[in-house]
């Protein structure tokens, strides 16, 4: 039995603990939401969904909640597409805690987002992106695969305002360092191709990664050479 409350009183108790209006929603008991909450508690929460326009409204973290909880691909997908970006996380978030418990049906689901926007393709590399979800260099290669497709998208884009485009790309701003990280001989390969690409966008992409702790603790001379190789990047 979900030690979360049952009807109204869920929503109150949900709103009370979210910590928002704030910098950061109540990240743990997300977490902990996403792996008992129960489905008539989901329904609960995502019966909320049309009042959270304000990412920054306790109202929204009761439907980050159903959505982490959910388990259901189309809710995945309508999260993953929200103008909402706490919803968008939520999306991330649920469909790690069921890959962490079924690989093959998380790349399952992927495997039907073939004509993914940008929204969506923004989610598959958030999603797979996650340390705990690289359990093999196989499964590291086949992630470069996936970045590699995305940042050919971005060389090629000219010039892109959209809300979708900037999400997509602040997410390869530090998915690239994680597939790096776990797989480095030849993450290390793909950085050093991709950063002789003449695009500002892709090169403030690889700025961005590294800038994460993940790569000065696998090889910090190499950071700093690539580094100074991006010293231009505006």
């Amino acid at each position: 039995m979900s030690v979360f409350p049952q009807g109204a009183e869920l929503l109150s108790y949900l709103e009370r603990e979210s910590k928002l209006p704030g910098a950061a929603a109540n990240t743990g008991l997300l977490k902990q939401f996403a792996k008992e909450g129960e489905p008539s508690q989901v329904a609960i929460c995502l019966a909320e969904w049309d009042k959270a326009a304000d990412a920054n409204s306790p109202v929204t973290f009761t439907v980050m909640c159903g959505v982490a909880a959910s388990g259901d691909v189309a809710v995945f997908r309508k999260a993953a597409n929200s103008g909402n970006w706490r919803i968008r996380e939520a999306a991330v978030l649920g469909l790690q805690t069921l890959g962490l418990k079924n690989r093959s049906a998380l790349y399952e689901i992927f495997s039907e987002w073939e004509n993914a926007n940008l929204f969506e393709k923004r989610c598959i590399a958030a999603t797979l992106c996650e340390p705990a979800l690289i359990d093999s260099p196989e499964t590291a290669e086949k992630l470069l695969g996936v970045l590699n497709e995305y940042l050919e998208f971005v060389e090629l884009t000219k010039n892109v305002k959209n809300e979708d485009y900037k999400a997509f790309k602040k997410a390869l701003g530090y998915c690239v360092s994680v597939v790096v990280a776990a797989l480095p001989e030849k993450g290390k390969e793909f950085f050093e191709d991709w950063i002789k690409s003449p695009s500002l966008e892709v090169r403030w992409i690889l700025s961005e990664n590294l800038k994460h702790d993940r790569l000065w603790k696998m090889d910090s001379e190499w950071v700093e050479a690539q580094i100074e190789v991006l010293s231009d990047v505006e």
